[in-house]
């Protein structure tokens, strides 16, 4: 049934006058009278008696007024309801982290958001690179940082700075390692990642500029893990320079002379790029890292 008949009814049946009760819903006098006479012929019975000095309830339409009313009440909570629930939705935002938290500068942006865009809830979550894309196009999550740039359709890759990379020889694999003899260093124990990460695709383009390839033994995904092993003395691997830095501060490593770059992104579906909260996020990114394209040191 429709609910502006029901408003109508409602409304003439405090109003007990078509001019009056048309004014407080916007109707003409005749729109008025024409909604109520659907409404009866629908019921089957009349609800007013049509008087001189204007509309009296039938029985019928008096029996019938509160659940009128009810529905019209359930009507507009099912509306308030459903646009909190809008609002809900899009206000929260979630946020791939496709490397330790800190590095990423979390809580900065987490601040950033909360100042600039205080109704925004964020989620973060663990992501990795290579799996970037297909959560966004799932919806597993809104934004998500990576290495890289993919070049997928329909996911844009939008810079965010420039990321040295360092290698990381274990000490007791370093003995009697000549710096620039890449053939040797191949040869090593490497602890490697999957094929298509952009840390070892740097690092394949290098190598193969001397005809070699790196000499994988142990395999991970997480770069935690890979820092453990090579503190472990497991094997070399390619880790940030701030990571390798620390190893090699703390004895455990020492780092190849030369450095790589691969570029950090932030990454999203094309066609949410300039909505809301999504907007908001780039702003807070670009503030916290710098409007200038800047080099992570």
């Amino acid at each position: 049934m429709d609910i502006r008949k029901l408003q109508c009814f409602v409304a003439v049946a405090f109003a007990g006058n078509l001019t009056r009760a048309a004014e407080t819903v916007f109707l003409s006098q005749s729109a008025m009278s024409g909604q109520i006479k659907q409404l009866e012929d629908s019921l089957g019975y009349p609800l007013f008696e049509r008087q001189a000095r204007g509309m009296l309830m039938t029985p019928e339409g008096e029996a019938l007024l509160p659940y009128a009313r009810a529905a019209i009440q359930a009507m507009e909570d099912f509306r308030a309801r459903g646009e909190g629930l809008k609002r809900t939705a899009s206000s929260r935002l979630v946020v791939g982290l496709n490397s330790d938290p800190a590095f990423l500068r979390m809580a900065e942006l987490a601040r950033a958001m909360r100042a600039g865009s205080p109704g925004v809830q964020l989620s973060f979550v663990v992501s990795q690179s290579r799996y970037t894309a297909a959560a966004l196009r799932s919806g597993e999550m809104h934004v998500g940082f990576r290495f890289g740039m993919w070049n997928e359709e329909g996911v844009h890759d939008e810079y965010v700075a420039s990321v040295p990379l360092a290698i990381a020889v274990p000490t007791p694999l370093a003995e009697g390692l000549a710096p620039g003899d890449w053939r040797a260093l191949a040869a090593l124990p490497w602890i490697y990642t999957f094929r298509g990460c952009p840390f070892h695709v740097a690092l394949r383009e290098r190598m193969s500029a001397f005809g070699v390839e790196p000499n994988p033994v142990e395999q991970t995904v997480d770069e935690a893990i890979m820092r453990e092993l090579v503190a472990e003395g497991m094997g070399v691997a390619v880790l940030r320079e701030d990571d390798g830095r620390r190893l090699e501060a703390a004895g455990l490593a020492v780092l190849w002379p030369e450095r790589m770059q691969v570029p950090l992104c932030l990454s999203f579906l094309e066609a949410q790029g300039a909505r809301s909260p999504l907007r908001e996020f780039r702003d807070a990114v670009r503030t916290v890292w710098g409007a200038e394209q800047r080099m992570v040191a």
